[in-house]
């Protein structure tokens, strides 16, 4: 099947009332850190439900508006079962916005539209990369003048001629097909079906005390922990589904989120130097075979940050291990903790959780090779569910992901 990619400049339009500020804080973290997750990894699993979601928000956000200008000569008719120029076209939209989101939307116009470019381009290498037969010979063009270093100066040229206020505009209602064209198949409600996490409510002094579901089920969910009777401090333990990943792409997922934090917190620190690299930090977890204990790398940074007149010691460390994203942050009140004491507090914390943390998934990630279950650790039991073991003390949190609206599970 052929369809029309574009004819001239597009304007997205927004129409929906605003959310509430903390509600539309976390979402525009979590654009930020998927729009540039999708730029270093277009072909990850869960890709499809991430462009669905960057879609619907880019549709739906009444703080932004993102110009399709065409400007990254794309064909105007494609294959839609051979072709990733609406994937591309896609990324464009999403790196506009996220650069909207991290620098301001008010600045000029032709920075939008590199910014967005930019991010294309990056996603296409990683395409060719994969699949060298995917070329698109406008983007190449596009590939030589960034290294060139003309790149800027060709965009604007094509926004006066075509995008200009002179210029005709259409307004492009744009669905979540539009970006995502069909796969063999998704990655939620048919790889993974559901997963069961049970958690230790204690760790030390921290007790659980709070357990937070995000919407969207690619958010997944949050426990907070607290000390009794101590308000200085709290740590937030976050899982999310990823799928398989390789150790490149989660080192890229941890580059991700590190740019994501900093472009929250950067408006409250003293400078953007001020948050350290990711480090590299090795995490006891549970065995999934015969040969005893098992480890996976995790990636932990620190920084400081003021907030309503306190200053804040702040860490983030970041793992991957048995398809789920396992995030934690920790802030206190600096008066309570360095920024080295919430370090070690965070670090003690996460080896001691993460070796408690029992992940059991199930759907048609049951067929992946024994081999790559265990390399990749995928804690994938089986096409059906398993029933999980709730100790004393522990808590299952389950996620159940059902097949998509039309399609059959397998």
């Amino acid at each position: 099947m052929r369809r029309t990619i574009f004819a001239a400049a597009l304007v997205v339009p927004v129409a929906l009332p605003a959310l509430a500020w903390a509600a539309q804080e976390a979402e525009t973290t979590r654009f930020v850190r998927e729009a540039r997750q999708l730029e270093a990894a277009p072909l990850q699993p869960g890709a499809q439900d991430m462009r669905r979601w960057l879609l619907d928000w880019t549709m739906e956000t009444p703080d932004y508006q993102v110009i399709i200008c065409p400007v990254l000569g794309l064909p105007e008719t494609v294959d839609e079962e051979t072709s990733i120029a609406p994937e591309i076209l896609a990324q464009q939209m999403f790196g506009n916005l996220a650069y909207q989101i991290t620098e301001g939307s008010d600045g000029d116009e032709v920075d939008r539209q590199v910014a967005g470019v930019e991010s294309a381009l990056k996603a296409y290498a990683v395409f060719l990369k994969a699949d060298p037969s995917l070329k698109i010979p406008g983007v190449d063009h596009l590939a030589a003048l960034q290294k060139a270093g003309t790149l800027r100066a060709h965009v604007a040229a094509v926004l006066e001629e075509k995008c200009s206020g002179d210029a005709p505009r259409e307004t492009l209602r744009l669905d979540a097909d539009y970006a995502a064209p069909p796969v063999r198949g998704p990655f939620l409600g048919d790889f993974l079906r559901g997963t069961s996490v049970v958690y230790p409510m204690q760790v030390g002094q921290w007790h659980a005390v709070d357990e937070r579901r995000y919407d969207d089920v690619l958010g997944g969910a949050s426990i907070r922990f607290a000390r009794p009777g101590d308000t200085s401090g709290w740590i937030d333990l976050y899982f999310y589904p990823v799928g398989l990943q390789e150790p490149a792409e989660q080192q890229t997922m941890a580059e991700g989120e590190r740019e994501s934090l900093l472009d929250a917190r950067k408006e409250l620190m003293a400078s953007e130097r001020d948050m350290s690299a990711l480090q590299r930090l090795v995490v006891p977890v549970a065995s999934l075979g015969t040969g005893g204990p098992a480890r996976v790398d995790a990636n932990a940074l620190d920084f400081s940050y003021s907030s309503k007149g306190k200053a804040y010691s702040s860490v983030m460390i970041f793992a991957v291990d048995r398809m789920y994203a396992i995030k934690l942050r920790y802030s206190v009140e600096a008066a309570t903790a360095s920024r080295q004491q919430a370090r070690r507090e965070a670090e003690a914390f996460f080896r001691t959780m993460l070796s408690g943390v029992q992940v059991s998934s199930f759907g048609t990630c049951g067929r992946v090779p024994a081999a790559d279950q265990l390399r990749l650790r995928a804690g994938c039991v089986g096409v059906d569910p398993l029933l999980p073991v709730v100790g004393e003390g522990q808590r299952e949190l389950r996620f159940e992901y059902p097949a998509p609206h039309g399609a059959a599970a397998r």
